[in-house]
Parts: structure tokens; C-alpha cells; sequence
């Protein structure tokens, strides 16, 4: 094989969809991405158990599917389906997600346009075309206390994290919803995988924490969009996925965080949690109390 055909045969992009039992919405993610040109779509299966992996297998049988026979998590499924791409970029899409015509070209541009991009993502819309927030800063403990003691005038203000803004040009910001990403395969090898130690939630958000350090840039593109079911495959558990995520927010305030803001964050989200197991049922309230006592 020459030097050309090789270069032909890289895709421009290797998709990947880390999947439970979402079959439909499954469906409908691979089929906005596997018709696209110099694409490899490649889906791992978390063991579903309602039929996905032979509805992939049946109707698109150019995509690489990745049977796990046990529920690895969404960043350990993820690193194992990027582990077999052979795209310049990789696109994370969520399986209950799907890219509007036009979307790849355009974040595909974006990295080209920026050496130092190492990931871009685009806007995001509910089924209903209502508009989704995709764009944020960083979380601190602005965040954990609008978390625990909701304020609804609040919530979608940069108080809250989101980046506010109605330009219809790309702007840089500091991590996406991971729902959809394309990241630029050079700053994946630098930055290192997603880590494993968060099973749900955060993972993106530590990455691009992690590629900043290194002085890559997160970028938000607006004219870009895809449509974002939400939560489909984590609401089949909502009570455990519940107690997920503030572990996952936990390791990332660990990680990233000092010993006395940590301490902080612990106070505020365990008085917050006592005063959600007294509100909550006995089901939830013991798994409310079980994540509690992991700040006490």
C-alpha cells in the first residue's frame, strides 16, 4: 500500500457510541453518522438486554460492534470503543443523541481552523427543538449549593456555570454537556484517555480540565447541532445513577481541588444531603444517606 492509499484509508472521523439499552434512540444516533462520508462508526454495547447490539448488527452491518458482556461504564466504554478507532478525530456521541445535517462538517472544520483546539462541540436541542445547555465553566461551589438548594431564576445563569451567549460564532469555553464532542486525535493521545474512575458523570468534564492544563482549548460551536434525548439510559436507574453522580462529583472536587475547599464542598453537600433524606422516601433516602456519609 502507498503512502496515499494510507493516508485514504484513515477516516476523517471514528464515532463512537457507548450504548443500554436504548435501541431506538440507539438506532437513530448511528444512522446520523454512518452514511457520513470518511466515517467509521463503531459501537460498544454495555450488555443491553432489550435487543440493541443485534438491531446494530441487523441494520448496518458496516458498523464495528463491541459486545461487552458486563456494564463497563460509560468512560471505561468509551476508552475500549477509541482503543480500536482509527479516525483522525473521534466522536463521542451519547446513544440518545443524534447530529443534525451538516453538524460534522462543520466541528470537523473547526479543529482543522485550530491547531490547539483539542475538542469542539456543538449546540444542543431537545426533540421539541427547545434549546439545551451545552456550554459551561468549570463547576465550584457555586454549583454544588444551586445543586442542592435550587434557585430557579438561577439555574441557567453563569452563576450556575453556563456560558451565556447569543453569537452565532465560535467561542472558546471551558467544558461541553458531553452528550456530543469531536475530539481532535493528537490532544486524545496527550491529554490521555477518560478516567476510568468515574463510571458516570464528570468524565468529560475532568477531561477537559485535563487537556486545559496541557494547553489545549475547549470550543463551543453554535451554528453546529444535534438533538438530545437526555438521560435515557441513566433514568432505568435513577436512584443508583442519583448516588453516581455525587460520587463522580466528589472524585472530580478530589481531584482537582485543595485539601480546605474540599472540606467545604463536603460540609455544604452533606448538610444538603440531610436535609434531602429527610424529604425523600425510604428507597432514596438510603441511598441519599449512603452518598452523605461518604462526606462526613
Amino acid at each position: 500500500m502507498t503512502l496515499l492509499q494510507n493516508v485514504e484509508a484513515t477516516p476523517r472521523v471514528s464515532a463512537l457510541i457507548v450504548s443500554y439499552n436504548t435501541r431506538a434512540l440507539l438506532l437513530e444516533s448511528v444512522d446520523s453518522v454512518v452514511h457520513e462520508p470518511g466515517v467509521e462508526t463503531i459501537v460498544l454495547d454495555n450488555a443491553s438486554h432489550d435487543g440493541s447490539p443485534q438491531a446494530v448488527a441487523d441494520r448496518f452491518p458496516t458498523v464495528q460492534l463491541i459486545r461487552s458482556e458486563s456494564n463497563l461504564g460509560f468512560a471505561a466504554g468509551v476508552n475500549r470503543a477509541a482503543a480500536c478507532a482509527r479516525g483522525r478525530s473521534l466522536l463521542i456521541l451519547n446513544p440518545d443523541a443524534r447530529l443534525q445535517p451538516g453538524t460534522l462538517d462543520l466541528l470537523v472544520e473547526h479543529l482543522d481552523r485550530y491547531p490547539r483546539a483539542a475538542l469542539v462541540s456543538p449546540s444542543l436541542r431537545y426533540p421539541d427543538g427547545s434549546a439545551q445547555a451545552a456550554a459551561f465553566r468549570f463547576p465550584g461551589l457555586a454549583q454544588v449549593v444551586l445543586d442542592l438548594f435550587p434557585v430557579a431564576r438561577l439555574m441557567d445563569s453563569p452563576l450556575n456555570g453556563r456560558f451565556v451567549s447569543r453569537a452565532p460564532q465560535p467561542h472558546q469555553i471551558e467544558h461541553p454537556l458531553g452528550a456530543c464532542m469531536l475530539i481532535d486525535r493528537t490532544a486524545w493521545e496527550d491529554v490521555g484517555p477518560l478516567d476510568e474512575g468515574y463510571f458516570m458523570y464528570f468524565e468529560e468534564v475532568d477531561w477537559c480540565r485535563r487537556a486545559r492544563l496541557r494547553g489545549w482549548q475547549v470550543w463551543h460551536h453554535p451554528a453546529a447541532v444535534a438533538v438530545h434525548h437526555g438521560g435515557q439510559s441513566t433514568r432505568q436507574h435513577s436512584d443508583v445513577m442519583f448516588a453516581q453522580l455525587w460520587r463522580s462529583r466528589l472524585r472530580y472536587y478530589q481531584r482537582f481541588s485543595g485539601p480546605t475547599y474540599n472540606r467545604l464542598v463536603h460540609a455544604v453537600v452533606s448538610f444538603g444531603l440531610r436535609r434531602a433524606v429527610a424529604r425523600a422516601g425510604p428507597r432514596r433516602a438510603a441511598l441519599i444517606d449512603a452518598v452523605r456519609r461518604l462526606v462526613s
